[in-house]
């Protein structure tokens, strides 16, 4: 094993398993657009695949608790904002921070170490995205400033406002570091025959209130902001507009674990956004759903909620200990308060029919990616 990828395995313990649930899954190393019918996820040739990867954590997004456990960060926080405070705290100036982070993103993760999970016998990683690599250098900087406290968190979120209005942002994919990692990891896994999840796991503003997976600088933002939200919709446009050609990508994570929410009919509206905005690029692909709660509760996030439901993977996290609601009390679309919330239980207690019958849509329209019976779902290890 090399050795960053063992340190890596060793402090993320992370292993993203998608499963489909059927007999004969199709485990092949051949690429081809994946597609959803009714509860199955299939390659061009209509055969079952079953995903199995690993999930690149701390990489393009360091989490503290992941980099390192043991620390207790600053004022409890353990984000990668923080870390970038105490390089600053230790006299380390803006350029040779972002020099640092430069060659960590470029040392943490290569080639060999995608070439070594082939070899165990996966066939995707999942790519944890921070909406600031999409960010040019000198507006990262700006971000930058607030973690340094040369710039107020108000006069940033002003300047995304006027980026986003004056047309300035991700206008050229070619020279983000988001894409120049994202088509690494694509040509590293293609040479390998492995798919790629695209995740965009801190995302403007922040989806939650756990600052740690956001790399928040304020909680919950993102739906306290509208422009936040915006930014997230153009964020989309921009990655479908580069990759709705690509058989290399399994599917988009359009936001990782909303957390902490006040209620799910927002998150529902974020989600109709961006499902109608990649698919106004002309874009295909799968398309994952998590839910409130970490990825638990489903409520009013039902697949016949939504225009355009075809090609949707519901993702449920599940995490040992306490603090990951399954419901936000948030009555279903379907009627039953816990309907969607049963995701997971049902899974486990009746694997062939996983889906609540609360999410049965009365007609008889097939829902791609989650019907009455067995959705894909990605488990934690």
């Amino acid at each position: 094993m090399p050795a960053p990828l063992a340190g890596f395995r060793d402090a993320l313990r992370l292993l993203a398993l998608l499963l489909a649930f059927i007999g004969g899954p199709v485990v092949g190393r051949a690429q081809s657009f994946l597609h959803a019918t009714g509860p199955k996820i299939l390659n061009a040739n209509n055969q079952e695949v079953l995903l199995n990867g690993v999930n690149l954590g701390g990489w393009a997004l360091q989490e503290g608790y992941i980099v390192k456990p043991t620390w207790g960060g600053i004022n409890g926080k353990q984000t990668q904002g923080t870390v970038k405070q105490t390089l600053y705290n230790a006299g380390m100036t803006d350029a040779a921070v972002e020099t640092f982070y430069q060659g960590y993103r470029d040392n943490f993760i290569t080639k060999p170490d995608i070439d070594y999970l082939a070899g165990q016998g996966f066939n995707c990683v999942r790519l944890p995205l921070h909406y600031d690599l999409f960010l040019t250098p000198a507006q990262r900087a700006v971000r930058n400033g607030v973690l340094r406290g040369t710039t107020t968190y108000a006069a940033y979120v002003g300047a995304l406002t006027d980026w986003y209005n004056g047309n300035q942002l991700f206008t050229d994919p070619a020279s983000l570091e988001a894409f120049r990692m994202i088509d690494n990891t694509l040509s590293w896994c293609a040479a390998n025959g492995m798919y790629v999840i695209l995740d965009l796991h801190a995302a403007p503003g922040s989806q939650g209130t756990d600052v740690n997976i956001a790399d928040a600088l304020q909680p919950l933002d993102l739906w306290n902001q509208p422009v936040y939200r915006d930014i997230t919709v153009r964020l989309w446009e921009a990655v479908a507009a580069r990759y709705k050609n690509d058989a290399r990508v399994a599917m988009y994570d359009l936001l990782n674990e909303p957390n902490n929410v006040p209620s799910n009919p927002p998150i529902h509206d974020l989600f109709q956004r961006l499902i109608a905005a990649v698919r106004a690029q002309g874009d295909n692909h799968l398309l994952l759903i998590e839910g409130n709660g970490y990825g638990n509760d489903f409520n009013y996030l039902e697949p016949f909620t939504f225009a355009n439901a075809p090609n949707l993977v519901y993702n449920s996290h599940r995490y040992s200990g306490t603090g990951y609601l399954m419901d936000n009390n948030v009555a279903s679309t379907g009627g039953a308060p816990t309907a969607c919330a049963s995701l997971v239980i049902s899974r486990t207690s009746a694997p062939g029919t996983a889906c609540p019958s609360g999410w049965a849509k009365p007609a008889k329209t097939p829902m791609g990616g989650c019907t009455t019976q067995r959705p894909a779902s990605t488990r934690w290890a």
